[in-house]
């Protein structure tokens, strides 16, 4: 078997793959001695922020010294980009060697009648031998669905344990309230290990503290913070920063979003709490910061292009407020898909508030749970009057903004269109 038969088997196993609580992942990873158990991990959940609080953090850490895995979800463009070491993205020798590994473990749980484990389930436990035959020092966990009965919750004691903004999304697999999305993000939280709490919301923060009072877990809120930006490019902001746990009185951020502010502040209180076990001096977030990129979040291409991979209400408000604040001189396109089994009615009904977009165009992506192009239409001529165009030629519309006029094309709505739309630029098609 070759790389690329690899990853087509990978990207297969949803079609058989059966969710069995956490005993496929038990069943391989012991399979492998439990390497996770003697990894130092921090583990994040979150609806949003999270991947950007991960990327930071791996960026800080490297900066320090340490060789630090990262394992993320979902990727954009390439399968290995879900796997990394200092930041770069794994080989397509050692994808192979690692999934080689993997699956004939699985070829005999099959054998013994154990159902086949899924996707996700495959792909972390291939980050946990990759991670393992590397050496790395330190592994960055972004959880994938959830938290209590994501994969990644296999990690018995991680070092801190960091939830981030909680808002409305997977309802039908987390649940429809606040509270029970919050329960189930904070099934990461572990006996005696800390917790760094980003939101502020009342209803989700009583629910982390009762399960931290429960799980003698000391809580470590990012919020409030008072910040300040100095200066701000279409790449780049400049700012201050301080809450209870530290102070910088100058950041540059390689990101031109102001919500990347929370996610910078949150990858440093988690820094704060680990202080006394890992020394990370200021000089090195400093070079962190102005390094880190993650990409297809307020991912300004060039002058007139805009990736956000924003798809939920609580991400579309804040696209919608960046792009309003800081760019209501440009006359906006948007470039728009959605999926359908994500909350696109309320999504759509924000966009259509926000006054600087001036025209829409709707696309698909070659993804089956894509919404249908007549049912994206219909809603947003529900609720706004804007002129609507349809194609499905994405490589299209992205020539027409090559070079800019002063006109910025924003794509948003998932990050399966920031995908193709990356792919498209590299040359991918």
């Amino acid at each position: 078997m070759n790389y690329e038969q690899s990853v087509e088997y990978i990207l297969s196993i949803p079609l058989f793959g059966k969710k069995n609580g956490h005993h496929n992942t038990e069943a391989l990873l012991r399979e492998f001695g439990n390497p996770q158990d003697s990894m130092k991990t921090i583990h994040v959940a979150g609806t949003n922020g999270k991947g950007s609080v991960c990327s930071m953090l791996s960026y800080i850490y490297c900066e320090a010294g340490l060789k630090v895995g990262f394992f993320s979800s979902p990727h954009l463009i390439r399968i290995n980009e879900r796997f990394k070491i200092n930041n770069e993205d794994i080989t397509d020798e050692n994808f192979l060697a690692c999934f080689l590994k993997v699956h004939g473990i699985i070829e005999q749980m099959i054998k013994a009648g154990q159902p086949h484990p899924t996707f996700f389930e495959t792909l972390f436990c291939m980050a946990m031998v990759y991670f393992a035959d590397q050496g790395v020092e330190l592994v960055i966990l972004e959880t994938g669905l959830g938290g209590r009965l994501d994969a990644t919750n296999m990690i018995k004691q991680p070092l801190v344990s960091v939830i981030t903004q909680i808002d409305y999304d997977h309802v039908a697999i987390l649940g429809n309230t606040l509270q029970k999305i919050a329960a189930e993000k904070g099934g990461i939280i572990k006996q005696d290990c800390p917790t760094v709490l980003q939101s502020d919301q009342n209803e989700v923060v009583e629910v982390i503290e009762n399960i931290c009072l429960e799980q003698k877990s000391k809580l470590y809120p990012v919020q409030p913070i008072d910040y300040l930006i100095s200066k701000r490019t279409y790449k780049t902001i400049d700012f201050s920063i301080q809450n209870k746990y530290y102070y910088y009185d100058r950041l540059t951020l390689n990101s031109s979003a102001p919500y990347q502010i929370l996610n910078a502040a949150t990858a440093l209180t988690t820094v704060q709490v680990l202080a006394c076990q890992i020394a990370v001096e200021q000089s090195e977030v400093v070079r962190a910061l102005e390094k880190f990129y993650w990409p297809g979040r307020m991912d300004v291409v060039h002058e007139g292009l805009i990736l956000d991979g924003a798809h939920n209400l609580s991400g579309i408000k804040a696209f919608t407020a960046d792009i309003h604040e800081n760019y209501s001189n440009r006359r906006i396109t948007l470039l728009f898909a959605a999926m359908k089994d994500k909350a696109y009615d309320e999504m759509i009904e924000e966009i259509c508030k926000c006054e600087s977009i001036k025209r829409i165009i709707l696309t698909t992506v070659h993804e089956e749970r894509c919404l249908e192009l007549p049912k994206m239409e219909e809603t947003f001529r529900k609720y706004c009057d804007l002129p609507i165009e349809i194609e499905n030629n994405i490589e299209k519309v992205i020539e027409q903004y090559k070079t800019t006029n002063g006109d910025l094309l924003c794509c948003v709505g998932s990050l399966y269109l920031v995908g193709e739309v990356k792919r498209i630029l590299s040359g991918g098609y």
